[in-house]
């Protein structure tokens, strides 16, 4: 068993009597210390980030409620619907009909899309873009689906024609996705959506990343990069609160055009109050809930927007930065990650992680991948330029060649981003 240094040895003996407080704080203390905290700004390889401190707050209070029992629970339940509506309403859904449930976050979001539109449609094949994440893998494995890989265009874009023709009579979803893990790239939402009404096939979106990212981004950008349900090819879709809408974790939301369709998945629950019971997880705790309603409703819309804006900022710095080391990014970047090309990106990323400084790789093409999270400061930007700088002065890039340019027909590999890691409306909220 992998333990801390001075953790002492594992073994049944030393579990049969209780320890002390102090025993106890000693042991979870040091367990902390070797954490990484990313109030210290140098954490540019996560899509997570410091709570706000609002979200925070509510996580003891609502420790013991569990929503997976709504009726023991009618405050926490009532919190999920509103802030499922409020939802329902940034991500443009209809009035009548539309509705979701938070989950622990997108993987769990993805799996249960898959589950509903798999048991809604009869279909054994998913059509999805070779840069999904790697929770699609997982989904695909547990649901007995078959992947058809969709190739990407050079800035990380699925190709809507070859999407095209992987449609079939045993398709059971179209995927597209509203920022890619890697680089952040948006799909052709727009053209997958018009696809996805000519065929049929239920269309869900991955927004794990942009989804409190591009509904803040100026009118005009909002315009041309189009992802939720004001596409009407749109069925359901995955966003994450804990990312950048400064949520605790865990917090996903999964959101349906029709809610009803989730009877698909639906099954008997005879011992609690809600006899039905839809999604995967039962038990779960409130704080969920109740921190990622505190969370948004205390940064509101406008917050978001100041957010949205100082990364952006952020953004151009950090390329401005590295141009001028001479690193080239792989894409124009529309969210917040960036990715410099290097023909051995792991050299650095080892030598900023001994510094101090958690980056991430790409593998397709080789590149550093830099995420900008509500955590990073302008300070921090520039600490890890310098840091930056001195490891490219003892590892020149190189021009790399073909190293720089994404392969469209490789296969995916899902670990490549980290380390070697409603009422009166109509709209309702599933308890799950």
């Amino acid at each position: 068993m992998r333990t801390l240094p001075g953790a002492g040895p594992a073994g049944p003996r030393r579990y049969e009597r209780g320890w002390s407080d102090r025993a106890l704080r000693k042991r979870l203390e040091r367990a902390r210390r070797s954490d990484w905290d990313f109030t210290r700004g140098r954490i540019f390889g996560s899509l997570c980030t410091e709570p706000a401190p609002a979200g925070r707050a509510w996580i003891d209070p609502f420790r013991n409620a569990n929503l997976g029992n709504p009726g023991l629970c009618p405050g926490s339940s009532l919190l999920q619907e509103e802030l499922v509506e409020e939802l329902l309403t940034l991500y443009h859904a209809p009035r009548e009909g539309a509705g979701g449930w938070l989950v622990s976050g997108a993987t769990e979001a993805n799996v249960t899309a898959l589950w509903t539109f798999r048991n809604l449609t009869g279909g054994r094949e998913v059509v999805l873009p070779r840069s999904a994440h790697f929770s699609f893998v997982k989904a695909l494995d547990l649901l007995g689906l078959e992947a058809r890989w969709v190739r990407v265009d050079a800035a990380g874009r699925m190709d809507v024609r070859q999407a095209r023709r992987a449609i079939g009579r045993r398709t059971a979803a179209l995927v597209g996705l509203a920022g890619s893990t890697e680089l952040g790239a948006v799909d052709p939402l727009e053209e997958l959506s018009e696809l996805a009404l000519r065929t049929g096939v239920p269309l869900h979106v991955d927004a794990a990343i942009g989804g409190f990212f591009l509904p803040f981004l100026p009118e005009e950008e909002r315009r041309r990069l189009p992802f939720d349900f004001s596409l009407p090819g749109v069925r359901s879709l995955a966003s994450d609160p804990h990312k950048l809408g400064r949520a605790p974790i865990p917090s996903g939301v999964l959101l349906f055009r029709n809610l009803e369709e989730t009877r698909a998945i639906e099954v008997p629950s005879p011992y609690l109050s809600d006899p039905r019971s839809r999604g995967l997880l039962g038990t779960r705790p409130s704080f969920a809930v109740a921190s990622t309603f505190a969370a948004l409703r205390s940064a509101g819309w406008e917050g978001l927007r100041e957010q949205t804006r100082r990364l952006r900022g952020l953004v151009e710095r950090l390329l401005e930065g590295g141009k001028r080391l001479g690193l080239e990014p792989v894409t124009d970047p529309r969210l917040n990650v960036v990715a410099f090309r290097h023909p051995d990106p792991r050299v650095l990323q080892a030598e900023l992680l001994e510094r101090g400084w958690d980056v991430s790789l790409v593998q397709e093409p080789r590149a550093l991948r830099l995420v900008l999270m509500p955590h990073a400061r302008r300070s921090t930007v520039e600490g890890l330029l310098r840091e930056l700088a001195r490891a490219l002065a003892r590892h020149p890039r190189g021009r790399g060649g073909e190293e720089g340019r994404i392969n469209p027909e490789k296969p995916p590999d899902r670990g490549s981003a980290r380390r070697s890691g409603r009422g009166s409306s109509g709209r309702r909220s599933a308890a799950g």
